[in-house]
């Protein structure tokens, strides 16, 4: 504290209880910091040994920890919740320790999975990589910890995402027409015009606002943090999702038409040069839409602010539990650095601020209840809703496709038969036959194309796999009794599940950028 450093203090059972505790001296010691503390958290009443108490006060101490300092003996933990065991904990979670041993004989040392690029969730203090605590070491680990991320492609994306605003007109409305068109989903005002992105965030979060722990000022500054970032990073998501896709229904749609353009000088050869001219307009678009798109990125921007967006939306509720934190992600100190997105939500996670105290195992009930409903079951009829509508779209842009081959397979057997018994006809048709015959085809390719580079099914499958391990989760929230730290694991796990459904997106789309159809 004379160093300028704040306290903040992790009780392990509620105040009155543990400042039983202490005798003397110590009691007046005790009661000197804690008027010291910037904040206070205090954990409900625990029914059970002292241990509970302990091991919860641990791990929420290092889940708010960028870094733990460990003031130890050595020695294994003399019960539940002991400094060896809170020690562990971190290292499983991949925050590094700085061992400052109480024995003479040892020296200090930084304990971290991240030397060895190690996955820490099956490492202990016996196993995880350690190295001797230098200013070298510390300026290492510090740097991995806090600095931005290195890599140039991550520099660029991130000062991208500061300059970023927030358009008003929706300039590409390609998707939501494609939707409209094939019965999927209306067309809608906020698809053309843009609607601020914190009224939009506003409406959607105010139900989580309503719970009391949430509307206490110094909790509802943190929330405030997080959905203004949230607000901003989700709108930009959905702009260009929007976009990139509207640019790949451009290109297809565009190449198609061209196509068309060419075949029809047959029906009316007299304004040939001007179809000629449409036709190469058409080609020089869809050349510029596809080198505009890859050089800006939409694809890129459009996967990186989802997954900022959702990585914060899991933090509102984190947060509130105490114990629970976002997954950290996994690069050795040696790596490029992490991904921006990842520096970025961990930058907001430190602004939210310290976790309130939960009273009673009936408030615990209650917030389990209320996140329940408004984290994770949101999630579920969300994703829903996606599966359905993805899977309606492919599966009608596959009957339109299906459609329009066996119309060109009933244009050539009629043609046949024309052949056959009134060759005449046949010749005086011959043009829009031959237009009808290649221009089908051509239609139904681009559906097919459409189709396959938006990978609609694929998506359906993965937001319904996402949508069944939420609802268990869901169902396993809501059955009675849930403690605290199941709750945290719980949630936390909402969260990986939400994580690894972008990740998959992110594999998925990440190479699939806006190319010239063949």
């Amino acid at each position: 504290l004379a160093q300028a450093y704040r306290l903040r203090t992790v009780l392990p059972f509620p105040l009155a209880e543990y400042r039983d505790e202490f005798e003397g001296g110590d009691t007046a010691a005790f009661d000197d910091l804690l008027s010291r503390s910037d904040h206070v958290w205090a954990p409900p009443e625990v029914v059970g040994s002292h241990d509970r108490g302990y091991s919860l006060a641990g791990e929420t101490t290092v889940a708010q920890s960028d870094l733990l300092l460990a003031i130890w003996d050595g020695e294994p933990a003399r019960g539940r919740g002991g400094t060896a065991d809170v020690v562990d904990h971190a290292i499983r979670r991949g925050v590094p320790v700085i061992h400052l041993p109480t024995k003479r004989a040892g020296s200090p040392s930084v304990l971290w999975s991240a030397f060895s690029g190690l996955a820490p969730d099956r490492l202990d203090r016996h196993s995880v990589p350690q190295r001797p605590l230098t200013a070298t070491v510390l300026e290492e680990a510090l740097s991995a910890l806090f600095a931005p991320p290195s890599a140039a492609a991550e520099t660029a994306a991130l000062a991208r995402f500061f300059r970023e605003r927030q358009p008003r007109l929706r300039l590409r409305p390609e998707y939501p027409l494609l939707l409209a068109a094939t019965g999927v989903q209306r067309l809608r005002r906020r698809n053309l015009i843009s609607t601020d992105y914190e009224v939009v965030a506003d409406a959607e979060w105010r139900g989580f606002f309503e719970h009391p722990l949430v509307r206490d000022a110094s909790v509802h500054a943190g929330m405030a943090t997080v959905q203004k970032a949230f607000a901003w990073s989700d709108g930009l998501a959905d702009h260009y999702a929007q976009t990139y896709r509207s640019a790949l229904i451009f290109n297809y749609g565009a190449a198609a038409l061209s196509v068309l353009l060419a075949l029809s000088s047959l029906l009316a050869p007299e304004a040939k040069v001007g179809l000629l001219v449409g036709e190469l307009a058409l080609i020089c678009l869809l050349i510029t839409n596809t080198a505009l798109g890859n050089r800006q990125e939409w694809h890129r921007r459009w996967l990186d602010y989802r997954q900022v967006a959702e990585q914060l939306r899991a933090m509102r509720s984190l947060t509130l539990l105490g114990a629970a934190n976002p997954l950290r992600p996994l690069h050795g100190v040696k790596d490029s650095g992490w991904r921006w997105t990842d520096w970025y939500t961990a930058a907001i996670w430190r602004d939210i601020g310290a976790p309130p105290s939960i009273h009673s195992e009936a408030e615990v009930d209650a917030l389990i209840s209320h996140l329940t409903e408004q984290e994770v079951v949101p999630q579920v009829r969300y994703n829903r809703v996606s599966a359905t509508r993805m899977r309606r779209l492919d599966h009608r842009l596959h009957l339109m496709g299906t459609a329009l081959f066996y119309a060109t397979a009933a244009l050539g057997l009629l043609g046949l038969v024309g052949l056959a018994f009134d060759p005449g006809l046949l010749h005086a048709q011959g043009p829009l036959l031959t237009v009808l015959s290649a221009g089908l085809p051509t239609i139904g390719a681009a559906l097919f194309g459409i189709r396959g580079q938006g990978d609609f099914i694929g998506a359906s499958g993965r937001s319904a796999e996402t949508a069944d391990k939420l609802q268990s989760l869901a169902e396993e929230l809501k059955a009675r009794p849930v403690d605290l730290i199941h709750a945290c694991r719980a949630l936390e796990n909402a969260a990986q599940i939400m994580r690894a459904d972008l990740g998959e997106w992110r594999v998925s789309y990440r190479h699939r950028r806006l190319a010239i159809p063949a």
